[in-house]
């Protein structure tokens, strides 16, 4: 189903998109105003939320939030996929374009993109994209910090899955911008051409010089600060608890001792940093012991053993 932002977009995009989406989750053929539903069959639903990557030109603010929150689920849902990186520069236009005087979606932007950044090891492309947006947000809202860009940039240049030509190509182009802008009087352009810290940015303990990162490469950070469960032993349900210091990429998952997902989807969601309460029922699970796993975006897993009577 389509993610929609808030009760206030419920209207069907009246454009002609690659596929057109409405809220209640219809596609249908590009070209088409009506409502024409595609079979099931035509194409996964990975694939349809894909599809809004190809969305651009003038849109309406209607059109870019859709797509910002199409995509952001696509990415949470699908984000292990090879090509899934792609969606990373639509949704950077998408962010600036559906609520352009609200500078504060940067920040909340900013704290998703970096709640995902692990979610996909196993394609370089996909780390690279990723930090490259959260590159984009440091000129706007609280992180509003001079040179913030380059910093970043400049670090992705030293990670060779990260340094193509294309990259190397922007950052000289728009070192020479800067350098022309401030020459020819625009003071809001930092004279100053030193770049800040990672630290400074808050990417410090976020960010490796490893060339392909991998899932324990955050190991030493406490992200999840706690995973809890009770009444444990259990019957008819448990309550599993955790707790979060910051936002973050979180599946959760049901195990038995021969290692069969027993419960879960094995799709996670970004939440918010707090602590969080989840359900469980006990009716469709198997007698006997059984093993919780909460694993974040970060890398970090932690696991509870359950026993139900």
């Amino acid at each position: 189903m389509l993610i929609c932002g808030t009760s206030a977009h419920t209207e069907a995009a009246e454009t002609i998109l690659p596929y057109t989406v409405t809220c209640m989750g219809d596609f249908t053929r590009p070209g088409k105003r009506a409502i024409e539903p595609l079979s099931i069959q035509q194409r996964d639903t990975c694939d349809r939320w894909h599809a809004w990557v190809g969305v651009g030109g003038q849109q309406t603010q209607q059109v870019y939030l859709q797509q910002y929150d199409t995509l952001r689920h696509y990415i949470e849902s699908c984000g292990k996929n090879d090509d899934s990186y792609d969606a990373f520069p639509a949704l950077d236009v998408a962010v600036y374009m559906y609520i352009p005087n609200d500078t504060s979606r940067y920040d909340r932007y900013r704290d998703w993109l970096i709640s995902v950044l692990y979610l996909n090891t196993t394609q370089p492309a996909y780390f690279c994209a990723c930090v490259q947006s959260i590159a984009k947000t440091y000129g706007y809202g609280k992180y509003n910090i001079p040179n913030a860009w380059f910093a970043i940039i400049n670090y992705l240049l030293t990670n060779p899955h990260c340094n193509t030509p294309g990259l190397r190509q922007e950052y000289q182009q728009d070192s020479i911008d800067r350098h022309n802008h401030w020459l020819e009087g625009d003071r809001s352009i930092p004279e100053d051409t030193t770049l800040p810290s990672l630290e400074r940015l808050g990417l410090g303990l976020l960010l490796t010089h490893s060339a392909a990162p991998s899932s324990g490469s955050l190991s030493s950070n406490q992200y999840l600060v706690s995973f809890t469960t009770s009444p444990n032993p259990f019957t008819k349900e448990t309550t599993l608890q955790f707790t979060l210091n910051r936002m973050t990429y979180a599946t959760i998952e049901v195990y038995d001792e021969l290692g069969r997902r027993v419960w879960g989807a094995g799709k996670g969601l970004s939440l918010d940093a707090g602590t969080h309460s989840i359900t469980i029922d006990g009716k469709n699970l198997p007698i006997g012991t059984l093993y919780a796993r909460i694993s974040t975006g970060f890398g970090e897993v932690k696991t509870v053993k359950l026993i139900h009577e």
